[in-house]
């Protein structure tokens, strides 16, 4: 049995739409906060007006269970039209987050993946280190957000 690893985590869905239909939805920036139990709204960052390799944006999240808010700077790492889309939280950042979406064709669907990379989760005397509990959190929410692109991309078949 293999151990989870203390930083990384991910889920996998297969969703009965196209790459095309997959990446259009993960990469439109007013449609990704429905799928994530956290994030609620992005916003593009220093006038772009849309994803390219570099572009910031800026993901307000808000975790309802403890009443708490906060925002967060991404820079786009990876955007292969079809393929993958990935992101860092923040920028520049020697501990950074990385946020990843990979997308393979499978017959008349998609096979999706969301993974995390969140060094600091390592860390237990800096946040987010010190939330007990959060590398769990983190990979039901990338379940969650799996289970709900599927949802929203069959409804709409």
């Amino acid at each position: 049995m293999s151990q989870k690893s203390a930083t990384q985590g991910s889920a996998t869905v297969r969703v009965e739409a196209s790459p095309e239909a997959v990446y259009a939805y993960l990469t439109n920036l007013e449609l990704l906060p429905g799928l994530s139990p956290e994030n609620v709204r992005c916003e593009f960052l220093d006038d772009a007006t849309e994803l390219a390799v570099g572009v910031r944006f800026r993901g307000h999240n808000e975790a309802r269970a403890i009443d708490y808010k906060w925002h967060a700077d991404c820079e786009v790492t990876v955007l292969e039209a079809n393929r993958e889309f990935a992101y860092e939280v923040p920028p520049g950042f020697e501990h950074a987050t990385t946020w990843s979406y990979t997308i393979e064709p499978d017959g008349t669907g998609s096979i999706v993946t969301e993974r995390f990379d969140a060094p600091m989760l390592a860390m237990p005397d800096v946040y987010p280190g010190k939330i007990e509990g959060r590398r769990d959190n983190l990979e039901k929410a990338c379940e969650i957000t799996m289970a709900r692109l599927k949802e929203a991309l069959e409804a709409s078949a």
